[in-house]
């Protein structure tokens, strides 16, 4: 029993740790962009969907809330990075957005930040570490998320 203790502790303090990391990481590079750090996922998101995704869609992706959605969608198109792939549909969120072209230069930008980060935060590992990681971790995951949905039946 102890044992499963302290492996919580370990998970979960550096699951915390790495976390408070990336989202340092997130706030200084979003600033650098002339964005909030919120704005970095739906940034990353649009970026690899370049036909658009609808503000469901994002939230989803993003895994924030409808409201967080449109304040970023609201604030990235004042920016000019973001705009609506249809005019004046009258769908809000079944309206897909879409990268400006400053959008894509960003999104250019943000992905060489992510590319060094990641290869810098895991610069000890080899390949196959790398890979039995994530392997691991999906695993993780997906199991702690089906634990969550069990409490969520038992409401």
């Amino acid at each position: 029993m102890m044992e499963l203790i302290e492996r919580f502790e370990i998970f979960t303090n550096s699951l915390t740790k790495a976390y408070k990391c990336i989202q340092k990481i997130k706030l200084a590079e979003a600033e650098r962009m002339g964005m909030k750090a919120n704005h970095m996922m739906c940034m990353y998101y649009l970026g690899k969907n370049p036909e658009g995704l609808t503000a469901t869609e994002l939230c989803k992706l993003c895994i924030e809330d409808k409201a967080a959605v449109s304040r970023t969608i609201v604030d990235l198109t004042e920016k000019g990075f973001v705009r609506p792939a249809e005019r004046d549909s009258g769908r809000k969120y079944r309206t897909k957005i879409m990268l400006t072209p400053e959008g894509i230069e960003i999104n250019k930008q943000m992905n060489e930040a992510i590319a060094m980060g990641v290869s810098k935060a895991s610069s000890s590992l080899n390949e196959e570490d790398r890979e039995n990681f994530y392997r691991v971790f999906l695993h993780i995951t997906d199991n702690l998320e089906r634990i969550c949905d069990l409490y969520k039946q038992e409401k």
